[in-house]
């Protein structure tokens, strides 16, 4: 992922222009030659490349990729927490929501939420929407220092997501919480984490077969698969930025438990999502080499 240019691009109005107005060597203006599509793909162009003359404009071009990260995870945790949240308040009570039903639902939320995520941001930031992921990315040498600390600055914007009940009863919400012992669950995250990243690697890998048109899909279908088969041994977590923000906000509202619940069980879906996606990239990297490498 590259850090954004220090100046924002020129004007496209002239680019598109000098382009319509080309003749191929025939001396056939091109905006003859083009099919309706193309000339809606043009016009497309020059009536939304006008927003360079806004006062704003070279302000929103430098923070473009805080932006697309911002409303991408805006949006992925906002469809995630609601479906949980619909779930529980329709179902009454907050034990009743792990049927097999409303699990279903939260999970296709979760999927269909990142999916959405990624869509806003991917073409800008990457979309990574996950620390975890960014810092696997760091450590290769595929994103910068710049892209970890944006993450991290994206993380701060998911305590501003509405709360409106206690966290004793509902809590399961906003923050997420364990169904096994501590211990499974370290392993059910780390494992969960690795299998995500593993499983984007090879979603956008070039070298491979990758979903060249439908990444944020796919992504998000991984995600859903991830969270229908193991994730409800740990909530399935698998991003720091998805758990605690929300679990701050909580106990700012309503008291310390979010921290204390189930042994202290907040750092594990803190600390076990970088561990999984770091075995995933290594394991990745290392071992998966296609025949045209």
């Amino acid at each position: 992922m590259n850090s954004p240019t220090s100046t924002p691009p020129a004007c496209y109005d002239a680019e598109v222009q000098l382009y319509m107005d080309k003749e191929d060597p025939e001396g056939v203006p091109i905006q003859n030659q083009m099919h309706e599509e193309e000339q809606g793909q043009l016009e497309g162009k020059r009536n939304f490349t006008s927003q360079n003359r806004w006062p704003l404009y070279k302000y929103r071009w430098w923070l473009r990729e805080y932006v697309a990260e911002f409303f991408g995870t805006f949006f992925l945790v906002t469809f995630g927490t609601g479906v949980i949240a619909t779930t529980v308040f329709h179902a009454g009570n907050a034990a009743s929501y792990q049927s097999n039903s409303s699990y279903m639902a939260i999970t296709f939320g979760w999927g269909f939420g990142l999916t959405i995520g990624l869509f806003l941001s991917m073409a800008v930031s990457g979309g990574h929407l996950n620390p975890a992921v960014t810092l696997a990315n760091c450590l290769v040498g595929a994103a910068n220092t710049y892209g970890l600390f944006k993450s991290h600055f994206d993380d701060a914007q998911k305590a501003l997501l509405p709360n409106e009940t206690m966290a004793s009863k509902y809590s399961g919400i906003f923050a997420t919480y364990p169904n096994v012992a501590n211990t499974y669950a370290v392993w059910s995250e780390v494992f969960n984490t690795m299998a995500l990243m593993m499983g984007i690697l090879a979603i956008t890998d070039p070298r491979m077969t990758p979903a060249v048109n439908y990444k944020p899909v796919a992504i998000g279908l991984l995600l859903f698969v991830i969270g229908i088969t193991s994730g409800i041994n740990s909530s399935y977590g698998l991003n720091p930025a998805r758990d605690l923000s929300p679990r701050i906000l909580s106990a700012m509202l309503w008291g310390s438990e979010p921290f204390t619940l189930y042994s202290y069980y907040f750092w594990i879906p803190l600390v076990a999502p970088f561990v999984g996606a770091l075995l995933g990239m290594f394991l990745y990297v290392f071992f998966i080499i296609p025949p045209n490498f």
